[in-house]
């Protein structure tokens, strides 16, 4: 396979919320530091102690004086009923940064990346003491476990590509930043070359053009992963030269025992390929197996589109 990726249980918006939102947290934190502005900081949102009150966390970025060669500092805010409380800060920690299924003193952990300054990469575990998170955290020791979501993705740099095939030619960029957009461009087609834009849950790792049905109109496909380490493919075909219409991926359904992301997408002769490393059904056990299992699919034309259809499987 010559693609590789890294969709999707984001519980964060992250800096473009919208008011009262992002108001209300630059308030908060203009009480602990006037200096801080709206650019110095992303925000995650979500429910810490599940009381239906929106909770936010604010990690500071490069802009801000908060942040250095370990890592930054995370401001936590519990939602009231007019505002932000603060729950106190954690120093020199670094995304990504996950919400954890499990609660202490009756706030969810939290999990953070440690590395920089001296510190052992890794990650590591946050619990509530009753009072607020660890000023700081500790060792890296901590495993990203089935269920654990994302508030703050790991920094990824802007996508943008094109690649021509037939006379068509396909651009896609995506800011690779949540919530995260794609712009696919076409250009050459007969009739419709409008930009489609489209809201995406993962970041775009790669894109090939293709022509797998051999009908002399060429298809896009976009792979993308979620921050479960789940892959994702978004695909248009060029009908007849003419305008785009949506390729559809099916779900794993039975092919998903023991998948747990990690897939690898490729445009091969007249083929999708896509492979990934299967793991135990037991989802307490964290090391794969140390098989795969790949998966080619086949174009064919649907009712109201394209569909990709499983055409063969192999386990190695």
């Amino acid at each position: 396979m010559k693609t590789s990726l890294l969709s999707l249980l984001v519980v964060a918006g992250l800096a473009h919320a919208t008011p009262p939102v992002l108001s209300l947290t630059q308030a908060a934190l203009s009480k602990i530091d006037p200096e801080i502005k709206p650019d110095h900081y992303n925000i995650a949102r979500t429910d810490l102690d599940g009381d239906g009150k929106e909770d936010v966390l604010a990690l500071m970025n490069g802009r801000s004086g908060y942040s250095g060669s370990g890592g930054a500092t995370m401001f936590i805010f519990k939602g009231t009923s007019d505002g932000f409380d603060s729950l106190g800060s954690i120093k020199v920690v670094n995304a990504p940064i996950y919400l954890r299924r499990t609660s202490t003193k009756g706030l969810r952990d939290l999990l953070v990346t440690v590395r920089g300054g001296g510190a052992t990469p890794g990650l590591s575990a946050l619990a509530f003491d009753g009072k607020a998170y660890p000023a700081s955290p500790g060792a890296a020791e901590a495993k990203l476990n089935d269920g654990d979501s994302v508030l703050f993705t790991e920094p990824a740099a802007p996508f943008e590509k094109s690649e021509t095939l037939q006379g068509i030619t396909f651009k896609a960029s995506s800011p690779n930043s949540l919530p995260n957009t794609l712009t696919i461009t076409p250009s050459g087609l007969e009739g419709d070359n409008t930009p489609i834009n489209l809201e995406v849950a993962g970041l775009v790792k790669g894109m090939e053009v293709g022509d797998l049905n051999a009908d002399g109109s060429p298809e896009i496909y976009i792979y993308l992963t979620a921050a479960n380490k789940h892959g994702q493919v978004i695909a248009y075909s060029a009908n007849k030269k003419k305008s785009l219409s949506q390729i559809s991926l099916p779900e794993l359904g039975e092919l998903a025992k023991g998948y747990r992301g990690g897939d690898e997408f490729a445009v091969l002769e007249g083929i999708l390929g896509r492979r990934f490393p299967i793991y135990p059904v037991d989802a307490s056990k964290t090391e794969p197996t140390g098989k795969l299992r790949q998966i080619q699919y086949k174009l064919h034309a649907g009712e109201a589109g394209w569909l990709l259809k499983v055409d063969k499987v192999t386990e190695f």
